[in-house]
């Protein structure tokens, strides 16, 4: 809450929010007005402003040009619901994946998706199990069989007993 008004800060308030006081911030609005009710000059800032709103509230509005116009501007507009939720049931899934992938094909994602589950499979798969290598820690096991596959499990593991030929 601010406690001491200044001249520039009720004008930026008034240029912001116009001559009515129950527009102005409420945790401005007391300072505001105890600035208005000592200063002269404040008084004429509102005065200014206050012609300014009346002038602007009795100003007549302006009709759109055309319907065209309107509806181009409607269709333009941010929409509260993605494309796919407003579409028909039988197009969901291709609306979906529009909406995911708007790149063109997904055919390219979707193959590596599927090739790196594959391989990610494939290779869990394939490493050793360290717990199961009969007490021996996991660069014991990659020093005993000396596979370089199961050497670079070791140094991934972050394990500091490394083989000779990584130190």
């Amino acid at each position: 809450m601010q406690s001491e008004m200044t001249f520039e800060r009720l004008r930026d308030i008034v240029e912001a929010y116009g001559a009515a006081p129950r527009r102005w911030p409420a945790s401005e609005r007391d300072a505001a007005l105890a600035f208005i009710a000592d200063s002269a000059e404040a008084r004429d800032l509102i005065a200014d402003a206050l012609h300014l709103d009346l002038m602007l509230d009795t100003a007549p509005m302006a009709e759109p040009a055309s319907d065209m116009l309107v509806s181009r501007i409607m269709a333009a507009r941010p929409r509260a619901l993605p494309a796919f939720v407003a579409q028909k049931k039988t197009s969901f899934w291709k609306s979906l994946i529009t909406e995911i992938w708007p790149y063109g094909s997904p055919a390219f994602p979707a193959g590596a998706l599927a090739a790196s589950i594959v391989l990610g499979v494939s290779f869990g798969f394939t490493v050793p199990n360290a717990v199961s290598a009969m007490g021996l820690s996991t660069a014991q096991t990659a020093t005993a069989s000396g596979d370089v596959g199961e050497q670079l499990v070791a140094m991934a593991l972050v394990e500091n007993n490394y083989s000779e030929d990584w130190q």
